[in-house]
């Protein structure tokens, strides 16, 4: 039987997920990793964060990217300490969040076509002050229309 436990968490949904795919129970990682059953049943949950080595015993179980799994297990800790991860740590517009939970559902045909109708959308808006500004301004210059034709033949050479 494959794993079906409810979730909470970025790092648990992609435990749970690719043990679906690899048709692994929580007791088949446990046995695998070493762990307890409870403990992979925890994270698998999202109600425990791994250690450093707990993740690379999972994570080499699993056939994961640990760089991937540590920095979603990272943006857990946050989340569940602070209530959310601050959307300029992310780097994200804050009402973006509102999309997240969904976007990891997507295909990679879904999300792009998801891009393109945001972008032409977008395109059909008036450019704001700035964009207005940036588009007026004369295009910087290389260095090779400063120097003279001769001088530009001789640095070639």
């Amino acid at each position: 039987m494959t794993v079906s436990a409810k979730c909470e968490g970025r790092l648990a949904h992609a435990l749970t997920e690719r043990m679906k795919e690899l048709d692994l129970t929580m007791r088949q990682v446990a046995e695998r990793t070493g762990l307890t059953y409870e403990h992979i049943r925890k994270l698998s949950r999202g109600e425990a964060f791994p250690s450093k080595l707990v993740l690379r015993e999972i994570c080499a179980v699993l056939d994961l990217q640990l760089e991937e799994m540590e920095a979603l297990a990272v943006a857990d800790r946050v989340e569940n300490k602070y209530g959310g991860i601050p959307h300029a740590l992310v780097g994200n517009h804050p009402e973006l969040s509102l999309l997240a939970p969904w976007w990891d559902r997507l295909t990679p045909d879904q999300k792009e076509s998801f891009r393109v109708q945001i972008k032409s959308v977008a395109e059909t808006n008036p450019p704001k002050k700035t964009e207005k500004i940036l588009s007026l301004r004369k295009p910087v210059r290389s260095s090779h229309a400063i120097l003279p034709a001769s001088k530009v033949e001789r640095k070639h050479r």
